[in-house]
């Protein structure tokens, strides 16, 4: 009875998901979009709608259900299906764009791409598939525009590109939000007679500090240098070295103390910081050296450029997309999902102040 009872709700599920998302199979019904002879899958359009409501989520406080909410002026639904059709108008724009710029994927980035998408369909297939998202929709969407998008970005800032980063803009930005450092670490803490972690006391981190600014003379003095001190340290503590190779690190990533620190202190001299946990002997490299290091590995350089101009070039591309013409929308398709749809139990309110909170942290 139990298994019967079972089946007939499968049975019930699986209808009211077909009724919600594509109205059961009709070829009409399998498209979202057509351009030329690129033709979007309803999955896709079904994909956009979801990272939508996702998206409106993130703007909306955990008390609010997300679809009784306003959200820039607009309720909820609209704003989620105006941001949809938003993506699908990037869709097409980065897929023309591609063309025009006359790109190819290379094998690697094929394999990429593929590989990309086995990932997040092993990993929610599942809901996926609820959804009437498949997987070449999924591919389509997501693992592919994201790759054309990248090759757009890098082929347009890039070197005899559209809006071209010249190198003094590159190392203007670098300089003015990187710093390159080498340091070593010693903890505030000690081990006990039972293996406990305890706190040093006042005496033992005044020693301590007074061991490392000896250190950091020498140092500054030019008679070792960073990594001998580091070494030397570990020796005389009896632990392992906590020595941290020179690396160019953005500054929105440090920590705090340390970044105040760095921005006052002058290159090639060492210094003395305290953190929470520890007491740090950092030695400040000149970043211009770092960034004409960097000029050299495209990866990076790639990387830099994306901080830099990634953001502009969203905006860049929405503003572009409105401009796109001959796109075919079959709007009774997409109007046959439910925004509703989407809700469940966990996600029906947003969760924009927890964002912050965790950002924050």
């Amino acid at each position: 009875m139990k298994s019967t009872l079972k089946k007939i709700m499968a049975v019930g599920l699986a209808l009211a998901l077909c009724l919600s998302f594509a109205g059961c199979y009709d070829e009409n019904n399998t498209w979202a979009a057509k351009k030329g002879e690129l033709t979007l899958p309803i999955g896709a359009y079904i994909y956009y709608l979801q990272s939508a409501y996702n998206a409106a989520a993130a703007e909306v406080d955990p008390e609010t259900e997300v679809l009784k909410a306003t959200i820039e002026e607009k309720d909820a639904k609209t704003w989620i299906t105006d941001r949809a059709l938003d993506m699908v108008k990037s869709f097409y724009y980065v897929e023309d764009q591609f063309q025009a710029l006359g790109l190819e994927l290379t094998e690697e980035e094929q394999a990429n791409i593929d590989n990309t998408t086995n990932s997040l369909w092993n990993y929610s297939h599942t809901q996926l598939e609820e959804m009437g998202i498949a997987k070449a929709s999924l591919q389509l969407a997501s693992s592919e525009y994201s790759a054309k998008y990248q090759k757009v970005f890098e082929a347009m800032y890039g070197e005899g590109g559209e809006l071209a980063v010249s190198d003094e803009e590159l190392k203007k930005y670098y300089t003015e939000n990187y710093s390159h450092y080498e340091s070593f670490s010693a903890p505030l803490t000690t081990t006990d007679e039972e293996g406990e972690s305890v706190d040093l006391t006042s005496e033992e981190k005044t020693e301590l500090r007074k061991t490392l600014e000896d250190y950091i003379k020498k140092i500054n003095n030019g008679d070792m240098t960073i990594s001998e001190a580091a070494e030397d340290y570990a020796q005389a503590s009896s632990t392992d070295s906590t020595y941290n190779a020179p690396s160019p690190v953005i500054n929105e990533n440090l920590n705090s103390t340390v970044r105040n620190t760095l921005s006052t202190t002058k290159d090639n001299t060492a210094v003395f910081v305290e953190t929470s946990s520890n007491y740090l002997v950092l030695y400040k490299l000149p970043i211009a050296d770092s960034f004409e290091e960097a000029k050299g590995n495209e990866s990076d350089m790639l990387t830099l450029l994306g901080r830099m101009k990634g953001e502009e070039f969203r905006d860049y591309v929405e503003d572009e997309s409105k401009k796109v013409e001959g796109v075919t929308f079959n709007t009774s398709a997409m109007n046959r999902i439910s925004v509703s749809s989407f809700v469940t139990e966990n996600n029906k309110k947003g969760t924009s102040s927890a964002s912050s909170e965790e950002a924050s942290e």
